[in-house]
Formats: C-alpha cells, structure tokens, sequence
C-alpha cells in the first residue's frame, strides 16, 4: 500500500525530524510503501532559512542588526540535517512549496497521514498560522484515506474563525489521533469528532540502528534547548547544578546552541549523533519537548525548565507521575528536589502500555479494507 505523510521535516529542528523518521521507519517495517511528501510552505522554508542568516535584528527591532557569531557552524548543522534526512528516509520525488501544487500529490496514495508535530497549531506565525493544507484538504475523499497520527494544536485554545472549515476538513477523516489533551479536547468540543491521544512517534521506535557513541568519555551533564540560551536560563540551570550534589563536577554539554556556561558546545551533530549524546548524558537539563522525551526513553534523571504555559511538555509528564521534573519559575527550593533519581520501573510500565496501544491504532488505521467497511457502514 502506498502511503504519504505530510509532517514538518524540511527543518533544523532535532525533534521535527527525528518525529519524521520514526513515523516513516514504522510505517515502512509495518509492510507499506511510505515516503515523506516534500512540502515545503513558503512561509515555514522563509522562517528556517532566516536562521540561516549571517545578520539578525536585535531584539526583533529591525532597523538595529547584530553579527551571528556561530553563523558557519548553524550552516553546517543545517547540511547535516539534510543529509541525514536524505539518506534515512524517502522522500517524495517532487518538491511542493504552495498549497496549489500539492494538488499533484491528490491520486498517488492510498493512504496520507498528517502528524507528528504542531502541524495544526493555527496560532504559530512562525510556520504560517492556520494551513488547510496540514488538514489534508488536498486529498481524493473518495479514493484515499485520511489519517492523522499524533499532530497537535499546540497553545490554540480555541478555533475562532477557523472553525467551520477545520471542523468540515476534520469530518473527512477515517482515523483521527492526537497526542495532548487539549488538541483532544478541540477536536471533540469544537469539531464533534472523538479522537484517539496516542504518542509521539520517536516513542514507537528504540532507535538502536543509530550506533554512534559520543567521543567525549567523561560523564557530562546534557543541556539541550531549541533557542538560544537568555541570561536568566543560564542562571536557572547554575543554580540547578549548584543544588544537586551529584551535578557540581560533572562536565556541561551543550548540543545545538551554544551556552556560556558550557565546557563544550556541539553546534553540528546530526540527529544521529544527538541521539548519542542523550542516550549516554548522566543528565539531561531542557526545556524541549523531545528532549524531555529521549530523557524519558533512555533513563536519564532530568530538569525541564519551560513556561507555565507550555502545554506539551505538562501533559506528558503528568500522565506519567513526573510533573515534579518541571520548573516554570524561579524557587530554589524546587531545585533541590531534583536531586531525587527517577524511579523508572513505573514509567516505563505506563509508557510501554501507551506505545502498545498507539502502535494498535495505527496498524488498525493502515488496514484499508477495515475502514472502507467502517465507511460503508456509516454512510
């Protein structure tokens, strides 16, 4: 069976990609015929590539610019990316960068998936806000099913003016899975659908094909943020390491950017290697919602420090018992209470029984016939 997905993956973003190779890698060790639909919106690619720039303004005032200092290591980061995209997956052999051309991908599959990620978050203007198009409103009702696989809404509290279409675009699914309770609760209060929550697919794969070992052999402490770090962070995190006895003469690491309080900085890895570098961390201090989970499927003791807002990461923890890894604002005295190990026998419990069922829903999903019987059914 020929199936596409459509996720965000043309993206310098650890966790983007990494998302997209494990939906892909299952899909494919499931039996089907699975490649990425290389969309590219204009607005997402203008975004990455603006990163990519060796000037950026000041505090977002545009009229005052400043030098990016690790320009070339960001540019090297970014061919890394591409490459391991490139050769771990399939892509698509046509480009698409405008909602018009993906028209041309509306008859090649049997099945599209949309998912994983924040491809339904309608109130991020860094990938272009509300886009029919992470809705699968490109796709043949008639002759190929719709799918979602654990997208979300991200920090939409509600539809607003979107509402009638999503809930019409919603309608035209077969499956429908999310992977946080408020994108659950959009699509039952605003939608009038029920959806499965499943995990996120970096969950569904244990990544043991990816050997690389980290060259450094000194225990490290492993920090790891999608942004760069303010100064109030990197205080947060010298506070943390000077609150836990066990963190004070470990050696900091930084992956992805750079951080003043670190020993190393690793701008460059590749997704291979950054899964390396969580899988052997003695710990691991983020504020990602990925790298909260390769914390999570390697063991590892970890800090979150994230916004009272961030949803992703609080829903995630709660259902595991783990809230108390998060700090949202500055008290010391919840610093020390991270020096408590992780009793992981009980996570992994929980988690193995989340991925068992999420696997389920998307064998059941990807069984064409069970869902052409179920819309006969219905219709």
């Amino acid at each position: 069976m020929k199936v596409g997905i459509l996720t965000f993956h043309h993206t310098t973003n650890y966790g983007a990609t990494l998302q997209a190779y494990a939906l892909w890698k299952i899909i494919k060790q499931y039996g089907h015929d699975v490649e990425i639909i290389d969309y590219r919106p204009y607005k997402t690619a203008i975004n990455y590539l603006g990163r990519l720039m060796p000037i950026k303004p000041i505090h977002g005032n545009y009229s005052k610019y400043k030098w990016e200092s690790h320009f070339i290591p960001y540019l090297i980061q970014a061919w890394r990316m591409r490459r391991f995209l490139v050769s771990k997956m399939d892509l698509s052999k046509k480009k698409s960068y405008t909602t018009a051309s993906l028209n041309n991908f509306s008859y090649q599959y049997d099945v599209v998936i949309c998912g994983s990620d924040q491809v339904w978050n309608i109130k991020n203007r860094f990938r272009g806000g509300f886009e029919p198009s992470f809705f699968l409103d490109f796709v043949d009702n008639e002759n190929c099913q719709k799918i979602s696989y654990a997208p979300s809404f991200g920090q939409t509290k509600e539809l607003g003016s979107h509402k009638q279409l999503i809930s019409q675009l919603i309608g035209q699914f077969n499956h429908l899975s999310v992977r946080d309770n408020n994108s659950l609760r959009l699509i039952e209060q605003e939608c009038n659908r029920t959806a499965t929550k499943v995990l996120d697919p970096t969950f569904l794969n244990d990544f043991s094909e990816f050997k690389l070992i980290p060259k450094i052999k000194q225990e490290y402490i492993l920090l790891y943020s999608i942004t760069s770090y303010t100064a109030e962070q990197e205080n947060q995190i010298k506070t943390l390491i000077e609150s836990v006895p066990k963190l004070k003469n470990l050696l900091i690491v930084s992956l992805a950017r750079p951080s003043k309080i670190a020993n190393v900085n690793l701008i460059t890895v590749d997704p291979e290697e950054w899964v390396g570098y969580f899988r052997n961390a003695a710990y691991v201090i983020t504020g990602s919602y990925h790298g909260t989970i390769f914390s999570l499927k390697f063991k590892r003791d970890f800090t979150v420090f994230t916004r009272p807002d961030n949803v992703k990461i609080k829903d995630l923890l709660k259902s595991l018992s783990l809230e108390s890894r998060i700090i949202d604002h500055q008290e010391t005295c919840l610093f020390s209470q991270q020096s408590v190990s992780i009793d992981y026998d009980p996570v992994h419990e929980t988690l193995e029984k989340k991925i068992t069922s999420s696997k389920k829903y998307l064998v059941e999903a990807l069984d064409v016939k069970k869902a052409e019987t179920a819309l006969r059914q219905a219709g």
